[in-house]
């Protein structure tokens, strides 16, 4: 085998490991993080209870339960708890788009305008 076989063996085995490496990193965060969105219009009071955190101090969290629509119209009941240093409390009528994971449940939301919601998720 020359050298120049070598080096290109070589670096060909270095350059499908970074391939492997990035498509490995892609489906691992989209199994951990990815899901299908669902939209919840806030429409009523949270359920206000003090939530510990890993530092032993406790703050105020925040409960709200309600129907959450995804863009084809589908809807499921949804359980989205907050915190006071996270996006919440949630004023009511504002339109909170949900991400939830078939296997973790829910691990995004965030506010969103009525614009930004699907027509049929309305």
């Amino acid at each position: 085998m020359n050298e120049n076989h070598k080096e290109r063996l070589w670096l060909t085995s270095f350059l499908a490991a970074i391939v492997a490496t990035i498509a490995f990193s892609v489906y691992i965060t989209e199994y951990q993080y990815g899901g299908d969105s669902y939209y919840m219009k806030i429409d009523s009071q949270p359920i206000i209870s003090n939530v510990e955190v890993p530092v032993g101090i406790s703050i105020q969290g925040y409960t709200y339960e309600g129907a959450a629509k995804n863009a084809q119209g589908k809807i499921k009941n949804l359980k989205l708890k907050t915190d006071e240093h996270d996006i919440g409390p949630f004023k009511s009528g504002q339109i909170i788009k949900i991400t939830v994971n078939k296997t973790y449940g829910i691990v995004d939301y965030q506010r969103v305008t009525k614009k930004e919601t699907p027509l049929r998720a309305q």
